[in-house]
């Protein structure tokens, strides 16, 4: 008899048992429940402590810094001459021959060579080119009214030629024309590297308000090619390149200017090549040295390659009415994998950093103090992407402060080596493997939306030692919605202010909110899903947590005591755990509410352990509970993914 009873007791115990892991999986249906867990608690002292680590971890934000004054200021002789201008020789270039060639010229071989400083304005066509001789002593300047330039097929010349010089040359576009040049397949043969527009050994200014439109077919013809500084002002420019579109060697200039290059290679880029380690050096500390800069101007580019691409940094400080639109090696996949993005290529907006390369194609890289200074700074405008790597990717730090940006990627949408800074904009990553990376992250501003296959917003990068990784958000909106981590520090995560909703993964091994050092709520608004596990999160501001199983298009509320709503949202995808926390919320018991079901949930301040999913295989989830430990801390083990 008393067997008897030891079974039943056993089974009933049993029973219990089943019901409660039943519950964990399933959450309350139509039901009052109590949910959460309770946290230790939280001191002045470490509140103290928390608001001086977010104070003491963030970066310096001046964009000014990296403006170069004496690169971006261009000359009153720059700008575009008229004409109606004395002195200005004019040039029929369909009625060229010999015996009529202006004087300070000559035409010889369908080559029309210029000799002498001063103004030539061309006209009509000529099927040959035009050069400016070598070390022309003053200002050379070619005004383009109308005028074609082909170069013949028999010719290993670009059809514009300005040769090594020290004085400014400039290429004026007539206002109200439209202009065309263009090589040959002779061009191949121009110095292994041909363009149909080619400044050799000196910089390059092209102004005005007309059109010019650019073609090179040569195998290894380049639309516009200087070898010092480019600098284009006002003008439109068409470049069709086999391949690359514009490339400078030293710097590139754009203001107010009008570009579309579609090319078989990069579409715009600079390119220091240094042949010995005492160049690099040289050209790694010299902030000039392969720096793009672009205000007021539009670019929409189509490359087979990268897009636009700097050496130390690229600046954009365009209007909200200047358009960038750059489309990289056919764009993103249609559908992004692991495995596309290992094989993706073609980088929309890169600086590439400097580098020398041996005969077996081996590279030595020669940092420009990366980790000091912002290789990416955008300030402005209107960015549209759709590359098949990359769509911002930086050797260096980036720092973006306004702008939209509309950004699909084959890889990662916003990737830095170092620092990825945002203070504010609206950027909305629609397409990506990995959202927002950086050794490091700041948001401080903006409004931002993430969609990810693998993490949203990243903190690492095996390929540096000695780096603190972190992720740091003090205001701003941030939405990421991904199938890995959510937000995923390999160092600490920190979250002061703002609003930011993760709906993280359904998948296990990954989470919503992921650190290594520990994850530190202490300001903002903060809802961030996800199916299984939920790492620990630790708040000195009230937060409640739940384990509830919530269908995926489901309105989730949360409210206080007296009724007032705290939160609401739309679960757009499944999710099992819960956290949220907000600077309006205070001790006492919270009421969520998702479909017709309601769990009643406490409020806490603290480290709270890890939330456990549903039945995972070898026993139950977990059950919430307390993470005893200090805020700053290591929150815990858990599966975590390491970052790319």
């Amino acid at each position: 008899m008393k067997k008897k009873w030891l079974i039943v007791i056993a089974v009933l115990a049993l029973i219990a048992v089943l019901a409660t892991a039943c519950s964990e999986v399933s959450g309350s249906v139509g039901t009052e429940t109590s949910s959460g867990s309770t946290g230790t608690a939280v001191s002045q002292e470490e509140i103290a402590a928390a608001n001086a680590e977010v104070e003491g971890t963030l970066s310096a934000t001046a964009t000014s810094e990296y403006l170069i004054e004496d690169l971006t200021t261009v000359s009153a002789e720059q700008q575009a001459a008229s004409t109606s201008e004395e002195d200005v020789v004019e040039i029929d270039l369909s009625a060229l021959t010999a015996d009529n060639a202006p004087n300070g010229t000559t035409f010889k071989k369908d080559v029309l060579t210029i000799k002498e400083a001063g103004t030539y304005s061309l006209s009509g066509t000529l099927n040959g080119a035009v050069e400016v001789a070598k070390d022309v002593e003053g200002t050379v300047r070619i005004i383009l009214n109308g005028a074609t330039i082909k170069t013949t097929d028999s010719q290993a010349v670009a059809a514009i030629v300005f040769k090594q010089s020290d004085f400014l040359r400039i290429l004026t576009v007539a206002d109200g024309t439209v202009n065309e040049v263009s090589d040959s397949v002779g061009d191949t043969e121009a110095d292994g590297d041909g363009a149909a527009i080619q400044a050799k050994k000196c910089s390059l200014t092209i102004n005005g308000s007309g059109t010019l439109k650019v073609t090179a077919v040569g195998e290894d013809a380049n639309g516009i090619k200087v070898k010092d500084t480019l600098t284009v002002l006002d003008a439109t420019i068409e470049v069709t390149a086999v391949k690359n579109g514009i490339k400078a060697d030293s710097a590139i200039l754009f203001k107010g200017a009008n570009v579309m290059v579609t090319a078989g290679n990069d579409a715009v880029k600079t390119d220091i090549e240094p042949e010995t380690e005492e160049e690099a050096l040289a050209y790694s500390a010299d902030p000039k040295a392969g720096y793009i800069y672009v205000e007021n101007t539009s670019l929409n580019l189509t490359a087979g390659d990268d897009g636009i691409v700097a050496n130390s940094c690229l600046y954009i400080a365009n209007r909200a009415e200047d358009v960038i639109t750059v489309k990289t090696n056919g764009g993103a996949p249609t559908s992004v994998t692991e495995r596309s993005s290992d094989a993706a290529d073609g980088k929309a907006i890169k600086v590439s950093g400097i580098f020398i390369e041996d005969e077996e194609g081996n590279e030595t890289e020669y940092p420009a103090t990366y980790d000091e200074n912002y290789a990416i700074v955008i300030t402005g405008g209107t960015i549209n992407v759709d590359s098949n790597d990359d769509a911002i990717h930086s050797k260096g730090n980036i720092l973006i402060t306004g702008g939209a940006l509309t950004l699909s990627s084959g890889d990662d949408g916003i990737h830095a080596e170092y620092l990825t800074k945002i203070t504010g904009g609206t950027i909305s990553v629609t397409k990506s493997y990995e959202g927002i990376e950086g050794a490091a992250v700041e948001i401080t501003g903006g409004t931002i939306s993430v969609t990810a296959v693998d993490d949203g917003v990243n903190a690492a990068n095996a390929d540096i030692s000695n780096y603190s990784y972190y992720i740091l958000i003090t205001d701003g909106t941030l939405t990421v919605n991904c199938s890995g981590d959510g937000l995923d520090s390999n160092g600490k995560l920190l979250i002061s202010g703002g609003t930011v909703k993760v709906f993280g993964p359904t998948n296990g091994g990954n989470s919503a909110l992921d650190s290594e050092t520990g994850t530190t709520i202490s300001g903002g608004t903060v809802i961030a899903t996800c199916r299984e596990a939920m790492d620990p999160v630790g708040a000195t501001q009230y937060m409640v947590t739940a384990n509830v199983s919530i269908a995926a298009g489901t309105t989730v509320t949360l409210k206080d005591s007296s009724g007032k709503e705290i939160v609401s949202f739309t679960a757009p995808k499944a999710l099992q755990n819960l956290v949220i926390s907000t600077a309006e919320m205070t001790s006492g018991t919270y009421t969520l509410t998702y479909g017709t079901s309601t769990t009643t949930l406490t409020a806490t301040t603290g480290t709270t352990g890890g939330m456990g999913g549903g039945m995972a295989p070898g026993g139950m989830g977990g059950m919430g509970g307390q993470q005893p430990g200090s805020m700053g801390g290591n929150m815990g083990p858990g599966t975590r993914q390491q970052g790319r």
